[in-house]
C-alpha cells in the first residue's frame, strides 16, 4: 500500500485535477472478490476522501475491466440509479501498476450493515429502477447488447463456464449445472439493464432511501430475473426454505414494485447457485479462507435447483 501512496498522490497533482492534494492515509474496503478497493484520505484538495479502484488481473469474477465499470457509472449519472461520482480513469497500467478509476467517496453504510437507515422496499425499489433504465445510453462499446435475451443469458453461461476453466476446477456437479443451463435457456424474457451483483453490500444507505449503488464490474444487458435469481438463491445460503422461486419474499415484492412477471424464475434460481457453488470452490482454491456459506450447502442448494429445472 504504501509503495503506490506516493505515486497516487503525484497522479492525483499532475493528471486528476488536485494540485496540492496530500494523501494521508489508503485503507482497502471490503470488496470480496471485486476490483481492490481504497478509501484515500486526502488534505488540500476539494474533497476530503476518495475511493481508488484498482483492476485485478485474475480472479472469481475474471476478466476485469475497472475502466468499462468507470464508464458505465458515468452514463448512469443523473439518472434514477444513484451511482458514486467518476473523478477519473486511468487506463495506463505503469501508473500504479494496474488500470484503476477515482470515484467520489459515498459516506453511507451498506444495507448489511445500515439498521434502521435501510428499508427493504427501498431496495426492491432500486433494484426495480435499475432494471427501468435505458440501457441504450450505454454505449455498445462498454456494454455489448445482445440481440435476444436468450443470447444475453447463453453469454452469462459461457461467461461461469470459462471462469470455472479458468480455475481448473474438476466437479461433476458443476458439470451436470453447465450442461443443463445450456440445455434449459429460456426464449422468454426481456433485455434490461442488470447490475450483475445485486447483494445488499452493494447498496448504501441513509435515511431509508438509497444514496447509491456501487460496484457494477459484473454489469451487463440481460433477463432482469438473473439480479432477482441471485438474491433467491442467496436467501436460501442465509436459510430460507426452499420453495417455488417466484413465491419468495424478495421475488413476489419485486413483481409486485416492477410489474414483471417473474415466471421461470426457477431457471435463473439455478443460474445462480450454480455460481455460488462455483464462487465457494474459486475462493477456498485461492485465499486462505472461506465465504460465509459452506460448500455443503452450496452443492445442496445447487443439486435442488438443477433436479427443479432438468
Amino acid at each position: 500500500m504504501r509503495d503506490i501512496q506516493p505515486r497516487f498522490e503525484t497522479w492525483l497533482r499532475q493528471e486528476g485535477e488536485m494540485p496540492r492534494a496530500v494523501v494521508t492515509s489508503m485503507a482497502p474496503v471490503e470488496g470480496g472478490a471485486s476490483n481492490v478497493t481504497l478509501r484515500v484520505e486526502l488534505e488540500g484538495a476539494a474533497v476530503p476522501a476518495v475511493v481508488l479502484r484498482l483492476q485485478r488481473e485474475t480472479g472469481i469474477f475474471q476478466p476485469y475491466d475497472v475502466a468499462r465499470e468507470g464508464e458505465i457509472l458515468r452514463a448512469l449519472a443523473n439518472t434514477a440509479v444513484p451511482v458514486p461520482g467518476v473523478l477519473a480513469i486511468e487506463r495506463n497500467a505503469t501508473v500504479l501498476g494496474a488500470p484503476f478509476v477515482v470515484l467520489e467517496w459515498v459516506d453511507a453504510p451498506h444495507m448489511g450493515v445500515a439498521g434502521g437507515e435501510a428499508d427493504f422496499g427501498a431496495f426492491t425499489a432500486m433494484v426495480a429502477a435499475i432494471h427501468n433504465e435505458d440501457w441504450r445510453r450505454i454505449p455498445p462499446d462498454v456494454l455489448p447488447r445482445p440481440t435476444t435475451v436468450a443470447e444475453a443469458t447463453r453469454t452469462e453461461v459461457a461467461l461461469v463456464a470459462a471462469r470455472i476453466d479458468a480455475f481448473g476446477l474438476q466437479s461433476p456437479l458443476l458439470d451436470r449445472g453447465h450442461e443443463l443451463l445450456q440445455e434449459h435457456i429460456p426464449s422468454d424474457g426481456e433485455l434490461c439493464l442488470c447490475q450483475g451483483d445485486v447483494n445488499v453490500f452493494n447498496f448504501l444507505f441513509r435515511e431509508r432511501e438509497v444514496v447509491a449503488v456501487v460496484d457494477w464490474e459484473q454489469a451487463h444487458i440481460g433477463d432482469p430475473r438473473s439480479d432477482i435469481g441471485q438474491l433467491v438463491a442467496l436467501s436460501h445460503l442465509k436459510g430460507a426454505p426452499f420453495g417455488e422461486a417466484r413465491e419468495m419474499p424478495f421475488a413476489r415484492t419485486y413483481e409486485a414494485v416492477s410489474g414483471r412477471s417473474m415466471a421461470g424464475l426457477e431457471y435463473f434460481r439455478a443460474l445462480w447457485a450454480w455460481q455460488l457453488s462455483f464462487i465457494y470452490r474459486a475462493w477456498v482454491a485461492s485465499n486462505d479462507s472461506a465465504p460465509w456459506y459452506t460448500g455443503d450447502e452450496a452443492d445442496s442448494l445447487l443439486d435442488r435447483c438443477l433436479a427443479e429445472i432438468g
